[in-house]
């Protein structure tokens, strides 16, 4: 009872001080705002289609709106190498994710991607179990920007 007290005694003592619980005045001054491959595509995606999203958003003013995030969802995934590092899928990605960042990054976008805390992802891929910190070095060389882990 004594720390509230002094606590509301304090406050009392400070009516014109500005309070902020936040460090950055412009941090997250609106939701993140992009597009997500998997509610209209869900499985079915490539580096094509990505690619043409992209161009898609900028020609049409998404990103001018302040849309930025481009995220591939689930399936993009391929097989873990020999050293357990994830690979994307090399048929669906075969410039690499590290190419299709560059991509994004050129067109003033930002690249996000799917993960899995699990084994194995919703659609059956390799997921990030065991793997939480390999992965997170492998997306952080590829120049991903954003991770949306399940």
């Amino acid at each position: 009872m004594k720390i509230a007290t002094t606590l509301l005694m304090a406050a009392a003592l400070l009516p014109g001080a500005r309070a902020s619980a936040q460090k950055f005045d412009t941090l997250a001054a609106t939701p993140q705002m992009g597009w997500n491959s998997w509610n209209r595509f869900a499985c079915n995606i490539d580096e094509k289609l990505i690619r043409e999203t992209v161009d898609a958003m900028v020609r049409i003013g998404m990103k001018d709106a302040g849309y930025e995030y481009v995220n591939i969802d689930d399936c993009w995934h391929g097989k873990r190498d020999k050293n357990g590092n994830i690979e994307p899928d090399p048929v669906r990605f075969p410039s690499g994710m590290k190419a299709l960042a560059d991509y994004v990054h050129a067109k003033g976008l930002k690249l996000g991607i799917y993960s899995d805390a699990g084994a194995t992802t919703c659609g059956g891929r390799p997921g990030s179990r065991g793997h939480e910190y390999q992965d997170a070095i492998s997306y952080a060389n590829w120049g991903i920007d954003y991770v949306k882990c399940d």
